[in-house]
């Protein structure tokens, strides 16, 4: 079973037909385009499209830095490596959190770590909406912290936050080969981002400055095509991930704990805690999402994140995508119960 594929139809696929014809393939025109377009789901006034949201990660980091100097950066063990290393490779400390009973950022853990710290570094948040959930129901800070969401699980997120960043790698809900973007209401932080992005330069007629640091991570035409495209999908797909998951929720054993998604949520994948979890991926050909960070070679202090080790064994991420047919739901709904 196919459990990520992305299907786009020739009638869909005649916009990147143009762009291969016309040569456009550098940043262009459907770049604008895709940011004007998704300030609509990110419901943020400035949004960034860039070549990944590993790049978004580090761009946000390098900003925070020389706004802020060094900050404490306190994360999730349960994401993606990169965003962690980016604000690692800046010069931040990173601080893990452990997760809730949802597998979200822990904020009773983050204020005890806090308390206990003599750090007076500013202090940045970095929460996963994991699986595509669009909030943390439990979210509670002291408010004196910048709020930078890993949403690549999400395109639209609901929760309070100065900068989010998004991915539209091949298998997320918003798909391009690959690509990102980072959205904020701050203009100051979205200029430095767009200049970031082509290398630090702003235009002079028909030459340009250096202005400040840089690198190429622009988001190119062709992508952003294939983004805008995938934008004409989303509420169309949305809804059959939301009618899989659905069935899932009605068709599992009630003694497998289904983890909830919410009203805005992309239902990037379903979460459900069983028995012999490992042998019922491998059966579905499915990795695990994702190592826990404190646990992996780079990361590893010796710090000991009692909740997250304990449930870790026991949850599946469960493929609930467009693509799946109606076989396959049932087959994967009669490997969780077994």
């Amino acid at each position: 079973m196919k459990i990520f594929e992305t299907v786009f139809s020739e009638q869909e696929l005649t916009p990147v037909i143009e762009v291969l014809k016309n040569g456009q393939l550098g940043f262009g025109e459907n770049v604008c385009k895709l940011e004007e377009r998704f300030a609509h789901f990110s419901k943020s006034k400035y949004n960034t499209a860039v070549n990944s949201a590993s790049a978004a990660a580090f761009i946000i980091y390098e900003f925070l830095k020389e706004e802020h100097g060094i900050c404490d950066v306190y994360t999730t063990t349960l994401g993606f490596t990169s965003p962690a290393w980016a604000a690692h490779r800046v010069g931040h400390n990173v601080k893990f959190v452990d997760v809730g009973e949802d597998l979200l950022f822990d904020c009773e853990d983050y204020k005890n770590k806090r308390n206990n710290s003599n750090s007076k570094n500013k202090v940045v948040l970095m929460p996963v909406l994991y699986g595509g959930v669009s909030k943390i129901k439990r979210w509670d800070t002291y408010g004196d912290e910048i709020i930078v969401t890993d949403s690549a699980h999400c395109i639209t997120p609901t929760i309070k936050s100065d900068y989010t960043f998004f991915s539209f790698h091949p298998y997320k809900p918003v798909c391009t080969s690959d690509g990102g973007m980072i959205s904020t209401d701050h203009k100051k932080a979205d200029e430095y981002f767009k200049s970031y992005r082509n290398f630090g330069r702003i235009q002079i007629k028909d030459s340009y400055d250096i202005i400040q640091s840089g690198f190429k991570f622009y988001m190119n035409n062709l992508n952003a095509t294939i983004g805008l495209i995938s934008l004409d999908k989303y509420k169309t797909t949305l809804d059959i991930r939301k009618k899989n998951y659905n069935f899932i929720k009605k068709n599992v054993m009630i003694e497998n704990i289904l983890l909830s998604h919410d009203q805005h949520s992309s239902y990037y994948f379903a979460t459900v805690f069983c028995k012999n979890a490992d042998d019922k991926m491998n059966k579905l050909n499915i990795a695990r999402h994702y190592p826990m960070l404190h646990k992996t070679t780079f990361f590893n202090n010796g710090q000991k994140l009692v909740n997250c080790e304990n449930l870790y064994n026991m949850f599946c991420n469960i493929p609930i995508h467009e693509n799946l047919t109606q076989n396959d739901m049932e087959m994967i709904v009669e490997l969780v119960n077994e």
